[in-house]
């Protein structure tokens, strides 16, 4: 295989991002998009270019193959990046199933669990080939598409926590994925960077005690200029110490908050100074001081069926519950965001959400499932 070739499957915001900087840092990319979103992608199908702006590299990158066509997409290539929401996994793994090569690692950006679903698809599709599974805890870049073929970059991120599974491989793995981030380290396995995700705690809490002012707005509303105060920050302290408590029974190092608590009301702050403090929280562990200025321009959530809900809480949140469930860590704050966001959406999210059952992980204990995820296999 061509360790120069890297292929991004994925045509949103993080998808062109990675597609341009790769292919301005001197990689070979190429990029991938499902045919039904072709007519999207059409631009980059027919120029294979990507411009790029922002914080990151800039220019317009010319890309190795642009193509909707899923094997020409991956044959030869070693790594393979898998960055859509984490209702695409599902998709993207029955895509790739029928043709991975031996030797071929799989990195799901941000994983959320979703390399484990890689994994339980290929298995259920008797894939034979030796494939490894890795996931991020975050995408490198917050990064929005101003047009076809065109995407801002606003943030990037400065530490990218990176399971590998099975996590016996992973001093193998982490150098070749350090080649294209450097600023990827390595998680104990694929839950340490899966519980390391800040977007569920920050994203669904905020939104859903901002709705009235997101519906009154119309869409007028900016999540980290407004809806940081210090009452919103008291459930993330919450929320925190739930995901912490699960943090110490497994061992895992918490990257970001590993000492969180949002006393504002003792402090005696203003309201911009606790604004402040929560953003500095938030946005500068995972994406240094920039994040934090450009959390303030990010416009939205325009309403209650945004991504910061219809993803973090059925793919972040729930895992989060269910996997204190298995452990036998109580988590009434993120038990109550889900059933609040289940009733304000009319969608049972406990139902459709991925969870440590749909994971096929729900009938092992503490010590199985750290194992598992060892060995890859129960």
């Amino acid at each position: 295989m061509e360790k120069n070739l890297v292929a991004i499957l994925g045509g949103g915001n993080g998808g062109h991002a990675a597609a341009a900087d790769l292919s301005l840092a001197g990689f070979k990319v190429n990029f991938f998009e499902l045919p039904q979103f072709a007519e999207s992608f059409e631009r980059v199908l027919r120029t294979k270019e990507v411009r790029i702006e922002g914080v990151s590299r800039d220019g317009i990158a010319r890309l190795n193959l642009a193509t909707t066509h899923i094997q020409q997409a991956i044959q030869e290539v070693e790594i393979i990046f898998v960055i859509t929401p984490a209702f695409g996994h599902r998709i993207m793994a029955e895509a790739c199933a029928p043709h991975v090569q031996d030797g071929q690692t799989i990195v799901v950006m941000p994983g959320s669990g979703g390399s484990l679903e890689f994994a339980k698809i290929f298995k259920e599709k008797k894939v034979k080939k030796e494939i490894t599974f890795a996931e991020t805890c975050t995408l490198p870049y917050g990064a929005r598409l101003k047009g076809p073929g065109h995407v801002s970059v606003l943030i990037y991120a400065v530490t990218l926590p990176t399971g590998v599974f099975p996590s016996r491989k992973t001093k193998e793995v982490i150098p070749k994925l350090k080649r294209f981030y450097p600023v990827i380290t390595p998680a104990k396995d694929v839950l340490e960077a899966a519980v390391n995700n800040p977007n569920p705690i920050v994203h669904p809490a905020a939104t859903l005690l901002s709705a009235t002012r997101i519906e009154h707005s119309k869409g007028e509303f900016y999540l980290y200029a407004e809806g940081m105060t210090p009452s919103v920050g008291r459930t993330f302290e919450s929320l925190n110490a739930e995901r912490l408590a699960l943090c110490k029974t497994m061992g895992y190092k918490l990257y970001h908050w590993d000492n969180l608590e949002f006393k504002y009301y003792n402090l005696g702050e203003t309201e911009e100074e606790c604004r402040h403090r929560i953003l500095n929280t938030s946005m500068d562990a995972a994406f240094g001081k920039d994040g934090i200025y450009a959390g303030i321009k990010m416009k939205g959530p325009e309403n209650l069926k945004d991504r910061f809900v219809t993803e973090d809480v059925p793919y972040g949140m729930v895992l989060l519950s269910t996997l204190g469930n298995l452990l036998g860590i109580p988590t009434p704050t993120h038990d109550a965001v889900i059933q609040l966001a289940s009733v304000i959406n009319r969608t049972n999210y406990w139902k459709m959400g991925r969870g440590i059952s749909e994971l096929g992980l729900s009938k092992l204990n503490k010590k199985g499932l750290k194992k598992f995820l060892h060995d890859g296999r129960g």
